[in-house]
């Protein structure tokens, strides 16, 4: 099979990718129940992570253009790696604040001392994360010469060690809180820093990183004639779009589950954790993996913004079945479903992104997509998450986004049809 006939010449590339999601596994998809365990609301992590997020319109486009511009990807990608390494485990000793399992009022949570320190050190720590991803995704077209079907191939060993890496946290987690009253993480740091270091030593001794080779005196005259083209600017729209949809899953839904739990099964309380990890290994290595290596191809069929109109439809019907469960256990079978929900459109953003970049400006285009899709996208998301999960609740905030992901996958398939009908109008 050509799945395990492995080149390795990409070894580095693909022990990079597993490495560094094996290391954000046990601490990013928990960071909503962690930050729920010291007392603060869902509106408190929504505007967390709007803040951060926010960073990320600045941070990855900085990143493209200073590693393009002074050709020092080399040194920034091993100094995101070994500096998130350092930090993650610190976390753990932020103290909350509050000693109880009970919600403060935001007020309390906005003049606390712990709350700004457990903030800072987060937010701190996925701005590292940020320059990590955008530079991999840099990296890895440059080593592929832009081969979007073997991108897909690298990729994919990012969502193996995620997947594998979240059971492990999950299952690590109920273990060693057994018999206390809160979900004790102190496993999953110590996991996540291990792996961030292996990643570090392989990065440093293995993998070959590209600089441009193009000219780089151009650099943001080139994006401004590429975001004159209104397809691009149509593009960023719709990955912006996706950023929404993916924070409900990425930040919201172990919070989801969480109260599934609370209000409807509380008897799967103290295997949550397992549950938790079990959802994400199933989004990645059965719903990413193999969509991951087959995603290049259909993407060369449907054509890009096709891919889009996919995705979003499957968001939607994805969103609803989430609105409809209220057993833990009936969310595995949904996770089926996140190849052709994060998986499609990202793929297809990483792509695109390497297709209309001009030479020498690589990492810059690829950080306005990342811009577009982790930052406005992800930010809006945040949001409108939190305001939706603290109004609403957990269950009809998603029977609310997945109404509005049909809408906008119904625009988008129109406005997709208009432009390939009106090619000449508005190249």
């Amino acid at each position: 099979m050509s799945f395990l006939n492995i080149n390795f010449d990409l070894l580095p590339i693909k022990m990079h990718y597993f490495f560094f999601d094996s290391a954000n596994s046990p601490i990013i998809p928990f960071l909503s129940t962690i930050t729920k365990q010291r007392g603060y609301s869902s509106t408190v992590f929504g505007s967390i992570f709007t803040l951060l997020l926010l960073l990320n319109i600045v941070v990855k486009p900085l990143t493209g253009y200073i590693t393009d511009r002074w050709k020092c990807r080399r040194t920034v990608f091993l100094g995101s790696i070994l500096l998130n390494g350092l930090l993650t485990p610190t976390l753990y000793f932020v103290p909350g604040a509050t000693s109880s399992t009970g919600e403060i009022s935001d007020a309390e949570t906005f003049s606390s001392l712990q709350f700004w320190w457990f903030a800072s050190v987060v937010i701190l720590r996925m701005v590292l994360f940020m320059v990590t991803e955008v530079l991999q995704e840099t990296i890895c077209m440059k080593i592929l010469d832009g081969d979007s079907v073997r991108f897909g191939m690298q990729r994919l060993w990012g969502a193996v060690g995620w997947g594998i890496m979240s059971i492990v946290a999950g299952v690590a987690t109920d273990w060693y809180s057994s018999g206390k009253a809160q979900k004790d993480y102190l496993l999953g740091y110590l996991i996540s820093a291990t792996s961030f270091f292996i990643d570090f030593v392989v990065t440093f001794n293995l993998l070959k990183v590209p600089e441009t080779d193009g000219p780089t005196t151009n650099i943001l005259k080139d994006v401004k004639i590429v975001l004159k083209k209104a397809k691009v600017c149509v593009f960023l729209v719709w990955a912006t779009t996706g950023g929404i949809f993916m924070v409900y899953i990425w930040y919201y839904f172990i919070w989801y589950l969480d109260d599934l739990a609370t209000n409807y099964h509380p008897e799967r309380k103290s295997m949550l954790s397992s549950i938790e990890g079990f959802s994400v290994t199933i989004q990645c290595l059965i719903g990413e993996v193999p969509f991951f290596y087959l995603s290049g191809h259909l993407i060369k069929r449907t054509g890009h913004m096709t891919a889009f109109s996919i995705s979003f439809a499957i968001f939607a019907f994805r969103f609803l079945l989430y609105s409809f469960i209220r057993d833990p256990l009936w969310v595995l079978p949904v996770e089926l479903l996140n190849g052709l929900t994060f998986g499609l459109s990202y793929i297809a953003g990483i792509s695109y992104s390497a297709k209309i970049a001009p030479v020498g400006s690589e990492g810059t285009v690829q950080g306005l997509f990342s811009m577009a899709f982790q930052g406005f996208g992800a930010s809006l998301g945040a949001i409108l998450a939190g305001y939706t999960f603290s109004h609403l609740g957990s269950v009809m905030a998603f029977r609310f986004i997945g109404f509005s992901a049909l809408v906008i996958c119904v625009i988008q398939i129109v406005v997709n049809h208009f432009m390939n009908k009106n090619k000449k109008l508005i190249s």
